[in-house]
């Protein structure tokens, strides 16, 4: 006891500069039990300053997939992403949700899964989460969306009041996470719309797709600035495969280059579009052919599948066995693909319905 008091005593003589270049380093998992060597060492891991640091290392790395499964309830599979069976590993995490509740994308290593008016946070690096105040939404429906604002190292939830027969936005509201227990209603100065589809959240700004209830017709991108608060809507793509197949819902917003970009989906072929230019909505579009040995990517077809920031397609099929099962990949930028086969808990012979897979999950130290 003696050894590691004097231990302790030494490490809080180091800079709190060099402590956090140490820190930084280390997984989420190692600076938990971190957090009893010494006061320094846990006020410092517990910092904003420091967490915002080691997110920024952690988005440098390779993101890891999630994989969320229905077997009697919710549970959250995370792996590093990789193509060495080798070096996949798999931990079983329980989001304590009912069945049929709502789960949004992970923004950052964050999750949000709502239940009615209730929503809940949830860190599987950490295992923690937090049930964020309820809305008092006089029985109307409401969408959810999370976003991160990398220069104020803030997470804000934007919430959308539904109303009508065609679930119109009616109203805004938005959270944020940490500073705030109220939620505050913003000004709602874009035209009227419907959303669906899943969100994401790029560089500051969260992206959902939506039609216009002017014409009907009218297919927007509706995007929502963090920091300010303010919202606006994206056009360009107004052609009529694009009216068809976003309203098919087989599509997907995506990231692609650090760029916000839309995958279409039509049997064996893929259309790339990429806003070029959001000021003046100028979108690139690329055609790609796949193989016969992809699965339909359809995103509610016989297969789970997401897209990763370099341009790569993962897909696993529907149902899972825990000990062992295969990962098809295409790179849309060298327009290659490969079967990956990952040995999972050899002991285990459990099946797992896949309700989604995503490939943007980080390491985050936020406590919740």
């Amino acid at each position: 006891m003696m050894k590691l008091t004097n231990v302790n005593m030494k490490s809080d003589w180091l800079p709190v500069d060099l402590v956090m270049e140490i820190l930084k380093r280390l997984p989420v998992k190692t600076l938990i039990r971190f957090l009893s060597v010494s006061n320094l060492w846990a006020s410092t891991i517990r910092s904003r300053d420091f967490m915002k640091l080691f997110l920024n290392v952690s988005l440098t790395r390779p993101k890891g997939l999630l994989f969320l499964f229905r077997h009697g309830y919710y549970g959250l599979v995370l792996s590093p992403k990789t193509h060495q069976p080798s070096s996949f590993t798999t931990f079983h995490v329980n989001c304590h949700s009912p069945q049929w509740s709502t789960v949004f994308p992970s923004v950052h290593g964050l999750i949000c899964y709502a239940q009615a008016t209730r929503l809940v946070i949830y860190n599987p690096c950490t295992r923690r989460s937090i049930a964020l105040r309820e809305i008092d939404t006089w029985r109307r429906p409401i969408r959810y969306h999370l976003g991160y604002d990398p220069i104020e190292n803030a997470y804000k939830v934007l919430c959308a009041m539904l109303g009508g027969m065609r679930d119109i936005v009616k109203e805004f509201r938005v959270l944020t996470l940490g500073t705030e227990n109220s939620w505050k209603k913003i000004e709602n100065n874009i035209t009227s719309h419907v959303p669906f589809g899943q969100d994401l959240c790029i560089s500051g700004v969260l992206y959902y797709q939506a039609f216009s209830t002017d014409t009907w017709n009218d297919l927007t991108i509706t995007s929502f600035d963090v920091r300010s608060e303010k919202l606006s809507h994206i056009k360009g793509l107004i052609s009529s495969s694009s009216i068809i197949y976003m309203h098919n819902e087989s599509s997907k917003l995506i990231s692609y280059e650090e760029k916000l970009a839309v995958l279409f989906f039509v049997a064996k072929a893929i259309r790339l579009c990429v806003l070029e230019d959001a000021a003046k909505e100028e979108w690139s579009t690329k055609i790609f052919v796949l193989s016969t040995s992809i699965p339909d990517l359809n995103w509610y077809g016989k297969s789970r599948s997401t897209v990763t920031d370099t341009g790569e397609i993962i897909t696993a099929p529907r149902f899972l066995h825990a000990s062992v099962f295969n990962l098809d990949c295409y790179d849309l930028k060298t327009s290659s693909d490969q079967t990956v086969y990952i040995l999972g808990n050899i002991t285990e012979d459990t099946g797992y319905y896949v309700e989604s897979l995503s490939s943007n999950l980080v390491e985050n130290l936020m406590f919740l």
